[in-house]
């Protein structure tokens, strides 16, 4: 059998990664090695591993932090195995997850990619969803690109082994993204032609952090940033009516967008609120007009005003509601 190379990518999780880490020994089959590598982490992340052993090769690569997507990419290329599995500081592996994910992947060499379904825990490591996927109705394994650009894709790294020589053939994560970077990068693999597979069972646990922020100007750019890489590599093309962009890339980021701009008027948070406002009027203006739209975005476009219209709006019965959209609702 061909060898896995795990990747734990740290920065600032001293509290997380020796869970990680023994998640990683406690394998069924186990990698070559693993490689921690820490994005310039201030708190003494990797000092939590002192006294761990293994019965193979623990190594430590440390960088300025540079973000995430580069840390990978770094561990990546000092990477010895056929295989190479991801693994986030925050997250655990289920004893199998090596083993059940790697056997698509040498039963088909066209296989670039094998990830599975994911346990969702939170902050104390509690269970919140079991098979999140399942549980929330995502289909995989995807077969058109249309089906991956229209949603969020849901496949996580920390979910997934993908074959070394498919991912460097499509250069890895992109690291100008924060965000999406994940979402990329299947996208480029499944244009490149590399097959996947979906094991449908958890393999992982995945740690929410009700503290992370999809309404960061950073994670925003991000999101516009990926935007326009898929509205550049999928064209309309009217023959075959498939409209990418109007009908599925840019009402994907409008929900998102606007779901962001709900949640800071809510909070008060009146900066993040003008900010995603004017991602959501830019995924509008990409969208096919209609007069619900354009109704919509009437009605959004004061965040103060919004706000008092949506706490309005709430406390009346729902059958006299003048919006009934759960997107639009205080939180």
């Amino acid at each position: 059998m061909s060898s896995v190379t795990a990747i734990l990518p740290v920065y600032n999780g001293r509290k997380f990664v020796r869970g990680a880490v023994e998640s990683v020994l406690a394998q069924t089959l186990p990698p070559c090695e693993l490689i921690v590598i820490d994005d310039g982490s201030t708190d003494g992340s990797v000092d939590a591993l002192d006294g761990l052993t293994a019965p193979f090769p623990i190594r430590v690569l440390r960088q300025e932090n540079a973000g995430q997507s580069t840390a990978r990419n770094l561990a990546a290329r000092q990477a010895t195995g056929d295989y190479l599995a991801f693994l986030d500081q925050d997250d655990r592996w289920h004893p199998q997850h090596l083993e059940l994910l790697v056997a698509p992947l040498e039963a088909e060499a066209a296989n670039g990619w094998a990830y599975s379904d994911f346990d969702e825990i939170d902050l104390g490591g509690n269970v919140v969803t079991l098979a999140f996927l399942h549980a929330h109705g995502v289909r995989h394994p995807k077969r058109t690109i249309y089906e991956c650009v229209a949603s969020d894709l849901m496949v996580l790294p920390s979910a997934s082994v993908l074959r070394r020589t498919a991912f460097e053939a499509v250069a890895g994560f992109d690291e100008q993204l924060c965000g999406y970077e994940d979402d990329d990068l299947f996208v480029r693999m499944f244009r490149a032609g590399w097959g996947h597979a979906f094991v449908d069972r958890p393999l992982v646990r995945f740690r929410i952090h009700t503290n992370g922020s999809s309404s960061s100007a950073r994670f925003i750019e991000s999101r516009l940033r990926y935007a326009s890489k898929l509205a550049a590599i999928l064209p309309d093309d009217p023959r075959m009516r498939r409209y990418y962009v109007p009908e599925a890339i840019a009402p994907r980021f409008f929900l998102t967008s606007l779901d962001d701009y709900v949640r800071a008027c809510s909070a008060y948070e009146w900066e993040e609120a003008r900010l995603a406002l004017r991602v959501v009027n830019h995924f509008a203006a990409l969208r096919r007009r209609s007069l619900r739209l354009r109704l919509k975005l009437a009605w959004i476009q004061h965040p103060r005003l919004f706000r008092t219209l949506l706490a309005i709006n709430d406390r009346l019965p729902y059958r006299l509601r003048f919006i009934r959209n759960p997107t639009l609702t205080l939180r």
